[in-house]
């Protein structure tokens, strides 16, 4: 290349950058970004409709912050009262424990000094220390009173909750109970 051609070269692309500058400042630069695929600057404002519709579509579920700390202060107490009910599970295990070993060791001196052989045939009555927190449903209770054999059938404690309409009238609380009690006894104590 000679020494013209490179000056006229230089000239050219100068004249072309001097044309086109005034169009590439002076255009909206955010159409061409969005043209490109590019990404917005400016946030995006959902109406409350458009929020409702987005949380519907994917399943899930919107609550306000007082809510939200409600039901964590729920849950903190449900485990606290969970704890409590373990701990009285234990104890009452022991409990049942040395009053089986008691029991044992009076019904064979009872039968020795009798003379006669004395079988227990009497039905064992299972206690329980229960307390229901706020917001236990009569399906947990159900469970509880199942697993400590106060009741036979935890679904025919539920049932019976539910036809008498005290779903809603079981309240929180601390409850003794014993296997002697009926379903309806023990629903009539916890509500």
């Amino acid at each position: 290349m000679t020494k013209s051609n490179l000056r006229s070269a230089a000239a050219g692309i100068l004249l072309a950058t001097a044309v086109l500058a005034p169009f590439s400042l002076f255009t909206d630069q955010g159409s061409e970004a969005q043209s490109m695929g590019g990404e917005e600057n400016d946030p995006v404002e959902l109406t409350d409709e458009e929020l409702e519709v987005y949380i519907n579509e994917r399943g899930l579920i919107s609550m306000s912050e007082e809510e939200y700390e409600a039901m964590q202060e729920k849950l903190d107490r449900l485990g606290e009262a969970e704890d409590e009910v373990a701990a009285l599970r234990k104890e009452a295990e022991e409990a049942e424990e040395t009053d089986s070993d008691n029991n044992d060791a009076n019904d064979k001196a009872e039968a020795e000094d009798e003379g006669e052989d004395q079988s227990s045939g009497d039905e064992t009555i299972h206690q329980l220390y229960l307390v229901i927190g706020a917001g236990m449903s009569s399906g947990e209770i159900a469970i509880l009173l199942e697993e400590s054999k106060l009741i036979d059938d935890g679904a025919d404690f539920r049932q019976y909750i539910e036809d008498n309409d005290l779903v809603m009238s079981i309240k929180a609380g601390q409850y003794m109970l014993d296997s002697s009690m009926s379903i309806a006894e023990i629903a009539d104590k916890i509500t």
